[in-house]
């Protein structure tokens, strides 16, 4: 099977957890995605991720499972939805309870690819093959309760108003609310990705995206939480800008967040 586009940029973020599982010491541990890595056909070097590319990718990951895990505390009812959820095992990291609801989306050839390379999981886990700018699957879920959306690495590859436009459907959809766990590129940084040899050699197509405008964005959203790619200099520093903040591609206009959708 054969990956294009968007999709391929999947093997980017499993090849950086692999690696960083075997780091000493590894910021996520995550064995399955090492495993999944020796299993696959693919020169993985083609994407020329330094040791800060694994470690940011892995310490994004690590930030998001954290929000998973603390979201699930506080609403173990909630319907869990992960977007554009490639080969990432965060179901298996976070192990939540078998009574979550949780649903892993992505294209069809890439929920065919989950099917044959993870192990099963029980409970209320399964998968939905769809392309998740579609409004038909939203429809079809439950929302008689709140809604998690992960959605990690999906903004970079969409046009702004495709982000919108998926966002107003959920949040329309679910009317007890919920929370969205995203990460949001300024435009200098999605003009520093469009060069990024990683993706270069997926020749992904990265999105336009305007100035920050809350306005612009469906009323009900408000941020609970955040956290920059700055973060990363409590690991290790960079070694472009040796700590310095202005003007370096590999530490600006980055920031993970954590975001409350309607009455939650």
């Amino acid at each position: 099977m054969r990956l294009e586009g968007s999709q391929e940029t999947l093997l980017i973020t499993l090849y950086a957890k692999a690696m960083d599982n075997r780091a000493t010491p590894s910021i996520l541990h995550d064995a399955l995605a090492d495993d999944l890595i020796r299993r696959i056909d693919y020169d993985f070097e083609r994407f020329g991720l330094s040791d800060y590319d694994i470690r940011g990718l892995a310490l994004r990951s690590r930030i998001i499972d954290n929000w998973t895990r603390a979201a699930l505390q506080s609403r173990p009812d909630t319907l869990v939805l992960h977007l554009a959820c490639g080969l990432d095992a965060r179901v298996f990291r976070v192990d939540p309870s078998l009574d979550v609801d949780w649903i892993d989306i992505d294209f069809p050839p890439v929920i065919q690819l989950r099917r044959d390379l993870l192990p099963q999981r029980l409970g209320r886990y399964r998968t939905l093959a769809t392309n998740v700018i579609e409004p038909d699957w939203i429809e079809k879920l439950d929302n008689q309760r709140p809604v998690l959306v992960i959605a990690e690495g999906l903004f970079p590859y969409l046009d702004e108003y495709r982000a919108r436009e998926l966002m107003r459907r959920l949040i329309e959809r679910f009317p007890q609310g919920g929370q969205l766990l995203c990460d949001v590129y300024g435009r200098l940084a999605l003009r520093v990705l469009r060069n990024a040899r990683m993706i270069r050699a997926t020749q992904a197509r990265i999105g336009e995206w305007g100035r920050p405008a809350r306005r612009n964005w469906k009323p009900g959203i408000r941020a609970c939480s955040s956290s920059t790619n700055r973060t990363m200099r409590n690991c290790r520093k960079c070694r472009r800008c040796r700590g310095r903040s202005v003007g370096c591609s590999s530490c600006m206009g980055v920031r993970g967040g954590c975001a409350v959708l309607g009455g939650w």
